[in-house]
């Protein structure tokens, strides 16, 4: 199966064919004002309430694509090295993933 996603550099690296060349050059050379937009839908706020235009932000075109939402804050929080030793020890202990699921446990612990 060939490979459909490449990096910048891998891109930049690949040789072109004579004939993509030449598509190319006939490209650049063609004036901005040839250049037939008829085809494309025009872009209103309500085209893009309707689904027929899409305003693509980050994460892709592809539906679905890029970082989903983890519905949690991102805080930063100065903790003295006491702290640090105990919540990470508390981590060890209860075979917690990683230092912020030891926060939110003790967090719990406070709640109740």
């Amino acid at each position: 199966m060939p490979k459909t996603k490449l990096t910048l550099a891998e891109a930049k690296a690949r040789p072109l064919s004579a004939a993509a060349k030449a598509r190319l050059a006939k490209l650049a050379a063609k004036p901005d004002a040839e250049i037939d937009f008829s085809d494309q839908p025009e872009v209103t706020d309500e085209a893009i309430a309707s689904g027929r235009v899409r305003v693509v932000g980050r994460g892709g075109k592809r539906a679905g694509a890029g970082r989903t939402a983890l519905g949690k804050t991102r805080k930063t929080v100065k903790l003295s090295p006491a702290a640090v030793r105990r919540l990470e020890a508390y981590a060890r202990r209860h075979k917690l993933p990683h230092f912020s699921a030891a926060i939110e446990a003790a967090s719990e612990l406070l709640g109740k």
